[in-house]
């Protein structure tokens, strides 16, 4: 079976004709990567991989979204495209599967290879339910069920779950979010790319009563990603910057282990997205502090593997194989 698969997210897209044995992507052609921000519709994008690829044909389309998939129908969060299923088999005249960007990523987890993921803490593995977490442009979050023999990935938009701080400083951070979101504080606006990088550098600014880095004063207050600059800097040795990325790992940590409080996933916690690949030494440092700062809980908490997905293709394995494993 040939999918054309695609794994959508708020600042980049990827697609691709995957070919499948059973529920394993065996080989991927024509994988494209693109600004999603240059189309203003899927069926845009869709068409523009067709025109650049015109000799690889597909079964069917296979696409996770970052948001709330509802009979077949989203809205994407952080990008403004709406989406029906209908629609695009009406319009490309072929079957058409839309999931959720964790769920996908959570198929993709089922056939990752041990090259693929980078060990953040070993634990004590044994059989039971995945987490998944995932900060890209914004913050995914999900659960890979197990039923005692097979795992089964489930949506979720847990990034978008309230702040919950848990130190006289993250009460200071609560605070200065309220004051940039007073409609609500969640926590794809502490980890969220986009969001998390700018809202950390301005409240440790002026936590600090200093002013911003000349490399950050200068950029625009929001909309745009402060992670980039931030994340080099960080790799320069920047002590700024470094403090910020020690900040966000530790919350990462902390929010990746409210969602293992959730589902104690014995096979791991697994952080996915483009933001933990380009910090994994940081998350070495700094993730288990908040992972396991839960009190009669830490000592299980530290028995529970933690992996960095570092397969950047992984969503869209899992997009194509929800496509197949839907249609079977």
């Amino acid at each position: 079976m040939k999918i054309l698969a695609i794994d959508i997210g708020g600042t980049k897209s990827a697609l691709g004709q995957c070919t499948l044995e059973g529920t394993k992507v065996t080989k991927i052609l024509g994988l494209t990567k693109f600004a999603s921000s240059d189309f203003r519709s899927l069926p845009s994008m869709v068409t523009a991989w067709c025109k650049q690829n015109p000799e690889l044909k597909f079964d069917a389309i296979g696409a996770g979204v970052a948001g709330p998939v509802i009979d077949g129908r989203v809205h994407l969060t952080n990008l403004g495209w709406s989406i029906d299923s209908d629609e695009m088999e009406h319009t490309f005249h072929t079957p058409f599967k839309i999931c959720n960007d964790m769920e996908s990523h959570g198929w993709g987890l089922l056939g990752l290879e041990a090259s693929g993921k980078f060990t953040i803490n070993p634990g004590s593995p044994g059989p039971g339910a995945m987490a998944l977490i995932a900060a890209g442009t914004g913050l995914g979050e999900a659960i890979i069920g197990w039923n005692g023999k097979t795992h089964h990935p489930m949506p979720g938009e847990g990034g978008h779950a309230s702040f919950s701080p848990t130190n006289p400083i993250e009460d200071e951070l609560l605070l200065y979010l309220r004051r940039e979101y007073p409609e609500h504080v969640s926590w794809e606006r502490v980890l969220g790319g986009r969001d998390g990088f700018r809202n950390l550098s301005r409240f440790l600014a002026g936590h600090r009563k200093t002013e911003l880095p000349a490399y950050l004063g200068s950029l625009p207050s929001s909309q745009f990603d402060w992670g980039e600059p931030i994340i080099k800097a960080n790799a320069a040795g920047d002590p700024f910057a470094s403090d910020v990325v020690a900040l966000y790992a530790t919350l990462y940590g902390r929010e990746a282990a409210n969602l293992s409080l959730k589902c104690v996933p014995r096979q791991g916690v697994f952080l996915g997205g483009g933001v933990a690949p380009r910090i994994s030494n940081d998350l070495q440092k700094y993730f288990m502090r908040g992972f396991t700062d839960k009190g009669r809980f830490s000592e299980l908490l530290k028995s529970i593997p933690v992996f960095v997905i570092m397969d950047d293709v992984n969503g869209l394995k899992g997009a194509a194989i929800q496509c197949s494993v839907i249609r079977l």
